[in-house]
């Protein structure tokens, strides 16, 4: 009969099944990746044209003006900069960090994002500065147009955001590195097998090599014991 059957054959398909969604969490390394990369790739966009203006100068004489993303929209490559900074410490293996590296790469993406839309708005506005610098004349009639960069770049600027989300959903699952485990805790371990232990041990003045380092305590040492009394007591030399 079917109600026969060993439950335990079922055991594994039920623990596959639960533990499937936790191995489809993103780990740190590959946050930390995703978000280096995405800021930086953003960054990288502010060193494109955003901006093609046209402006007379002093002179009279019209000039083409290649307005770059950081003249045009320069808070793009500050929230960018920023961003790679909270990507490097959500490496660190403090849980708390990511209640605020999370929201700074959140805040980071959707300003940047918000900021790229500038010159797709008003490009004789982003071009304004670059155009003064370049021709001497300011408030002077400009002609200008956006490029395809800024649309661009909001690619990588939603990349950022959407880290800043995993950080806040999924730090707190990650594990903290054993490197911060107390040195007041003594183990025996294999250095092959837990390198950070055996640092652990060295630090204390002992060699993890040799077995039941950790045992052994000052009490052990001789002439520490307490004196025995009586006819069966060692002869004092």
């Amino acid at each position: 009969m079917r109600d026969d059957q060993d439950p335990a054959a079922a055991g594994p398909t039920a623990g596959t099944s639960d533990e499937r969604p936790r191995r489809l969490r993103p780990s740190r390394r590959a946050t930390v990746l995703t978000g280096l990369v995405a800021a930086g790739a953003l960054a990288g966009t502010t060193r494109t044209t955003w901006v093609e203006a046209s402006a007379p100068d002093l002179a009279g004489t019209v000039q083409e003006i290649a307005v770059h993303g950081a003249d045009s929209a320069p808070a793009v490559l500050a929230l960018a900069l920023a961003a790679l900074a909270a990507a490097l410490a959500t490496s660190l293996s403090s849980r708390w960090v990511r209640f605020l590296t999370g929201p700074v790469l959140l805040a980071a993406g959707l300003g940047a994002g918000l900021a790229a839309l500038g010159p797709l708005r008003s490009p004789e506005r982003a071009a304004s500065s670059a155009v003064a610098e370049t021709t001497g004349v300011v408030g002077g009639q400009i002609t200008a147009t956006a490029t395809s960069w800024p649309p661009i770049a909001l690619l990588p600027a939603l990349a950022v955001a959407a880290t800043g989300v995993i950080v806040l959903i999924v730090g707190g699952s990650w594990p903290v590195g054993s490197r911060y485990r107390s040195a007041a805790v003594a183990a025996t371990a294999d250095p092959e097998e837990d390198p950070a232990a055996a640092w652990d041990a060295l630090t204390r003045g002992e060699d993890p090599s040799l077995p039941g380092a950790a045992e052994d305590s000052p009490q052990d040492e001789p002439g520490t014991g307490p004196v025995q009394d009586g006819p069966d007591a060692a002869p004092h030399r």
